[in-house]
């Protein structure tokens, strides 16, 4: 039983020290989009037809990233890196083409999986498992059967 326990706090330690690079090798699929709360998608084509430009604004500038984000729903200031979610849903508008944008509506159960995310539960797992296999690892050599010394000789 001492060498079963002793396995599995070793495997469980290399699983500790694998999770890590696990969620790195995963989230360099990543993409980095703008994650929206989404419009209808049947108003997109009449808003970027309504599109206005900021006056005096160049296409660098917060304001117009701003005004091309409304077309497909609420702004936000940063990006998200986003794992696992098809390439049809990200919109790169004409408008301001380097930018990509993924409106997401949470109302028909749309939840993009975040890299924080995997990063989160990655975390925890790699704390979890290496507590799990010192305190197996410890149990197995604490249990581990000494060899009993062998007895005096007879007197003779």
């Amino acid at each position: 039983m001492s060498k079963g326990l002793l396995t599995l706090g070793v495997l469980s330690l290399i699983f500790a020290a694998l999770v890590y690079p696990a969620a790195w090798v995963i989230a360099g699929g990543a993409t980095e989009a703008y994650m929206i709360a989404g419009k209808d998608p049947g108003t997109f084509q009449m808003n970027e037809e309504l599109f206005d430009p900021p006056k005096g604004a160049s296409k660098e500038s917060k304001d117009y990233r701003d005004e091309v984000l409304r077309i497909y729903g609420v702004p936000t200031d940063e990006t998200t890196r986003v794992l696992f979610w098809p390439a049809e849903k990200f919109i790169h508008p004409k408008q301001l083409p380097g930018l990509t944008i993924l409106p997401v509506y949470k109302e028909k159960g749309e939840n993009p999986l975040q890299v924080k995310t995997v990063f989160f539960f990655a975390t925890r797992m790699a704390l979890g498992a290496a507590i799990v296999g010192l305190v197996l690892a410890g149990i197995g050599a604490a249990i581990r059967k000494k060899k009993v010394p062998a007895p005096p000789p007879p007197p003779a």
